[in-house]
């Protein structure tokens, strides 16, 4: 081995001087770059691994928002169906009162037509205007008895008269 260059022993190679962390250098250089690459790929590995994780939880959370949304629209499409409902009723009233008034007569009570009840009276004052043709301006007054809160049951008529006209 004495032809070639290389010396047999590699400690008698090396100056005695030599600092270990150059020793190091040499005798890693190669193997520095594969640790270098390895670790960028455990780096690549811990991020991706992380950032699988969030979106797993991204993905719960939309999905639970999701379903909230989706009960909210249940809720407003039967509110929505209930006012339609209440739409169709307030738009028949005035059908009904058109009807009431063409077919059947009805008319709304006028003043004259209207008994008013003062609450605490013991009896009730009913103006009666009779248009005999005599007497216009004169209006008689009829008492009225009360009756109990619970009674509701008709008045009966007591004369003749009150009962020919209780029969019309």
């Amino acid at each position: 081995m004495a032809i070639s260059d290389k010396p047999v022993n590699r400690r008698a190679a090396m100056p005695p001087n030599t600092d270990v962390g150059e020793l190091f250098v040499r005798r890693f250089n190669m193997v520095s770059i594969y640790v270098a690459i390895l670790l960028l790929l455990a780096a690549a590995i811990i991020w991706s691994g992380i950032k699988t994780a969030e979106g797993v939880q991204q993905y719960h959370q939309d999905y639970k928002t999701l379903q909230d949304m989706k009960k909210q629209e249940r809720k407003l499409q039967v509110e929505h169906q209930r006012l339609l409902i209440e739409q169709q009723t307030f738009s028949a009233t005035p059908q009904i009162a058109s009807r009431a008034v063409a077919e059947l007569g009805m008319f709304s009570p006028t003043l004259k037509d209207k008994l008013i009840i003062q609450p605490g009276a013991a009896v009730a004052v009913a103006p009666v205007v009779e248009s005999d043709g005599a007497d216009e301006n004169k209006a008689e007054t009829e008492v009225i008895e009360p009756r109990a809160s619970t009674d509701l049951s008709p008045e009966i008529p007591t004369n003749d008269a009150d009962a020919a006209e209780a029969g019309r």
